[in-house]
């Protein structure tokens, strides 16, 4: 019997969760946390223990926490307050920058703008999204690229820009060294990815949640169950929490803020890529608290033209590819295209 090749690109169903908005109380420790410090030293071994806790991470649950990731609270305290300051603002300042006044998909996403998965209302969220800023001289630009171009701002927060656009730096190289941890995880050489990154198609996104303490609908709540469709998502969420992902027995299991660290999970582009052996694991928001949740979240994805096909390590005569190869960049479009608004 032949291996059949998956040339399509399809929305991961989420049937299989366990129906109602309960999830399970359990501690933190069953979403792994792990040190990452070694990925900046030079302790082959050390080094080698970390690839392999991203690896069993990565392949059992698809969510990890990290800490000593080498970004201070300061600076994850002035994006907060950037995050509050923007979404403050009056509506009629927001619409400004709405993300439909944008070819990129970048701007404003107003309450209910977004839907993620068929069943869904439309999201009790608000949000922000930018990317990597290029000039108007760009070759992408010209060409048309539609995912390169311009970020959209509000002219009355005139810090703004400069502030996220010194965090989204932070957060680049954050993202470099998770790649480069992701290399060893799966047995390459730690530069794998370098020469991926040189203009990757990273989103930072800005949420804001309201409280949710009586959930009427139970298919509208803050982000509906999806999968990211990312390689990585690297997430920093305040004390509210609400976050929940799904395990292997269809049970919602609670992901809360653990002080220090971000949380990452595993995107779809990443499972792709990896043959299905990494695993791009279900996740929903719901803030049944009486306060505003914000949160942050960093989407990783390479240069547009890095064709993801799989990677060496992860196929075998007994275990060939699953997916034809296909660039990021068409790849992120076609899950645009497949998102419900």
């Amino acid at each position: 019997m032949t291996n059949a090749i998956n040339t399509g690109v399809e929305v991961r169903q989420v049937s299989a969760a366990t129906p109602g908005l309960e999830s399970k109380k359990v501690a933190f420790k069953e979403i792994p946390i792990i040190d990452f410090s070694a990925i900046r030293g030079n302790d082959k071994g050390a080094k080698q223990g970390l690839g392999q806790s991203i690896y069993r991470a990565c392949t059992e649950v698809g969510f990890f926490y990290i800490k000593n990731h080498g970004i201070e609270k300061a600076a994850m305290d002035r994006l907060l307050s950037c995050s509050r300051d923007f979404f403050s603002m009056d509506e009629l300042s927001k619409k400004s920058i709405d993300i439909s006044r944008s070819s990129f998909n970048r701007g404003y996403i107003p309450m209910y703008g977004e839907k993620n998965n068929e069943h869904s209302k439309g999201d009790l969220k608000e949000t922000f999204d930018m990317s990597v800023e290029v000039g108007s001289d760009d070759i992408d630009f010209l060409a048309g690229n539609p995912l390169y171009g311009p970020n959209q701002w509000p002219d009355s927060l005139p810090a703004f820009k400069s502030d996220m656009n010194a965090h989204f730096a932070l957060m680049t190289s954050l993202s470099n060294d998770i790649y480069r941890a992701f290399a060893l995880s799966l047995g390459l050489e730690e530069s794998y990815f370098d020469s991926m990154l040189e203009k990757p198609l990273d989103i930072l996104r800005l949420l804001r949640y309201p409280p949710q303490p009586v959930v009427e609908d139970e298919e509208q709540i803050g982000t509906g169950a999806h999968s990211d469709f990312d390689c990585f998502t690297v997430l920093f969420q305040d004390p509210i929490g609400g976050l929940q992902v799904i395990n292997s027995a269809g049970e919602w299991i609670d992901a809360p803020p653990v002080d220090g660290t971000f949380l990452i999970n595993v995107g779809d582009m990443m499972e792709r890529w990896t043959n299905g052996l990494f695993v791009s694991t279900i996740h929903r928001v719901v803030n049944k608290s009486n306060s505003e949740r914000y949160s942050s979240v960093f989407f990783a994805a390479p240069n547009y033209h890095v064709q993801v096909t799989c990677l060496p390590s992860c196929q075998t005569k007994e275990n060939p590819p699953k997916y034809s190869a296909i660039s990021a960049g068409e790849y992120i479009v076609s899950r645009y295209e497949a998102i419900i608004v």
